[in-house]
């Protein structure tokens, strides 16, 4: 018989919180307005499911996917999605095929700690300025 309260067969995942992520919504719509961009920002859990999202009035409507797309892209690699733009701009375009993958700057991990408890995506400013406001709202996370 197995027992399944073994510890090599079960684990602890810390994630973001619903709470979380809608303080960080309101927080990135606040930097947003303050630098007078419109955007979509979106949170994803460590798994890459959608926790929380918002338009802002004037954020065009593909910002929608983009911004869940660069989100998902950051926590399933553990890392900004900025990474995989750069290895295909760096001559690897296979890279492109990667299902559920998207190549594009403005996705950053959300790490608690050491652990990777989610991830944020913003689009509808440029890429450098959707990366550097993803970044910013990431580094908040700790400071709620």
């Amino acid at each position: 018989m197995v027992n399944i309260m073994n510890s090599n067969l079960t684990r602890t995942v810390l994630t973001l919180s619903q709470f979380a992520a809608q303080k960080l919504l309101h927080y990135g719509f606040d930097l947003a307005q303050g630098r007078q961009v419109n955007l979509s920002i979106a949170f994803v859990d460590h798994s890459g499911v959608l926790l929380a999202f918002g338009r802002m009035d004037e954020a065009p409507v593909v910002t929608v996917d983009v911004a869940i797309g660069k989100a998902r892209t950051a926590a399933f690699l553990g890392a900004p999605s900025k990474v995989f733009e750069d290895m295909i701009n760096a001559g690897q375009p296979s890279m492109t095929t990667v299902p559920g993958i998207l190549p594009l700057q403005g996705g950053v991990p959300l790490v608690s700690g050491k652990a990777l408890v989610g991830a944020v995506g913003v689009s509808g400013a440029s890429g450098e300025e959707d990366q550097a406001m993803a970044s910013l709202i990431s580094e908040a996370l700790n400071k709620l």
